[in-house]
């Protein structure tokens, strides 16, 4: 028998908003990972309301004076938290659940992979295991690289992932059905799924939801066995980053820089571009991360997405001058920063790819107003809550106290098994 799960309590006053109950809970996580409140601060907002919130516009906010936490506040916060039982420990030792991980942009690229490359995964109780398709392009290889037992994470380390989303969604989907112990797991041992779209890969989970409720791909087990969607820094209503580099009037632009990457190939290696293919991929692939085809795909999937399940969203935004610009000390942060530009001017509430409001989960129709859970954001830029570190950067953010506190979150939400 399994080992029951207590739900954790908030303060009475604060359980009709989710956003609050994150915040406290991520407070608490970190207060026990040993950070105190000027610490905290670096990596919180307060909880606000999006109608509160002036993210874009002529008369958009110019300050962060409406979310910004001080010591004192967080202080306090924590003073007036009610005492949690919950462990997370157990919670991933004991859960029968697998946390299907769709991760971003050009993650074929990367030398560490999007959460599944942190060393302290080695010593979780989590299974941590990536699938991928086989020689033949077609069968599914599954590679452990950690076995705790526990909760399954499984990476879908689909092809060609800087391509456009048409290209990726049916490899995608045949990763997923066609694995055995994803297979094994749900229907011989009772595991239930929650499908976790990262950037880019938030509106292709959204979109592979639709596909498979809709008939277009043949479900045999996944879609009935699925509780619920989190989008973490999701690129779900389009990015300026990749509206910029699509221009060709702008100095530096996509077409501009493949053409020489395919002239000049090493030109092309500090994007991870090694072969013909992921050269060729890559205009496609922005060209599906940019507002026109974002907002295009989300009437195409608004109606088709199932509506049984939830729709839990997290997002992150950080100020200019969190940065550490300096090149030689910290290259994640330059190279987000300087990615940030093309939406400073759109949005202070960016996370150095994405604006906040192009974070949120649209309102599908069919789903009810319970089921869309919106959990604010986190003070931080885009890779700070999945890479140590993305090329040779240095990334302080709490990573583990965000999982746990996610983690607390999603059992209050009733997201369990």
């Amino acid at each position: 028998m399994k080992n029951e799960q207590k739900k954790p309590t908030v303060a009475k006053s604060q359980s009709k908003n989710w956003q609050n109950k994150f915040f406290d809970n991520f407070l608490f996580e970190m207060k026990k990972a040993g950070l105190k409140p000027d610490e905290m601060c670096k990596f919180v907002w307060k909880p606000f309301s999006n109608k509160e919130l002036k993210i874009t516009g002529t008369d958009r906010d110019l300050d962060f004076s409406k979310v910004q936490a001080s010591p004192d506040e967080i202080k306090n916060r924590l003073e007036g938290l009610v005492s949690s039982d919950f462990n997370s420990e157990e919670f991933f030792k004991n859960q029968k659940l697998i946390l299907v991980v769709l991760p971003g942009f050009t993650h074929h690229t990367l030398k560490f992979p999007a959460f599944i490359a942190q060393k302290e995964l080695l010593k979780s109780p989590l299974d941590v295991v990536e699938l991928s398709i086989g020689p033949d392009g077609k069968s599914t290889v599954e590679k452990f690289k950690h076995k705790g037992g526990g909760v399954k994470l499984v990476y879908a380390a689909y092809p060609r992932s800087n391509a456009s989303a048409g290209i990726i969604l049916e490899p995608l989907f045949n990763i997923l059905e066609q694995s055995k112990s994803l297979r094994r797991w749900v229907l011989e041992e009772g595991y239930k799924i929650i499908f976790v779209g990262y950037s880019y890969g938030a509106p292709l989970g959204l979109e592979l939801l639709a596909a498979m409720n809709s008939g277009e791909y043949s479900d045999n087990y996944l879609l009935k066995n699925t509780l619920a969607f989190l989008s973490i820094n999701g690129a779900i209503g389009g990015a300026y980053l990749a509206d910029t580099m699509l221009d060709k009037s702008k100095k530096f632009n996509v077409h501009k820089f493949i053409s020489l990457a395919k002239k000049f190939h090493p030109v092309g290696l500090p994007l991870g571009l090694k072969t013909d293919q992921e050269r060729d991929d890559m205009i496609g692939g922005i060209t599906s991360l940019a507002h026109e085809e974002r907002q295009a795909r989300i009437k195409e999937f608004i109606d088709k997405v199932p509506s049984n399940i939830k729709y839990i969203s997290i997002c992150a935004f950080l100020p200019d001058n969190d940065y550490d610009k300096k090149i030689w000390r910290n290259l994640d942060d330059w190279l987000l920063h300087l990615q940030s530009l093309a939406s400073k001017d759109v949005s202070i509430y960016n996370d150095g790819q994405m604006v906040l409001d192009d974070c949120f989960l649209p309102k599908f129709p069919q789903v009810a107003k319970e089921n869309r859970i919106e959990l604010g954001a986190i003070r931080g830029h885009h890779w700070s809550v999945s890479w140590l570190t993305f090329n040779a950067g240095k990334n302080k953010f709490p990573r583990f106290p965000y999982y746990r506190a996610l983690a607390r979150t999603l059992v209050e939400a009733g997201v369990s098994n």
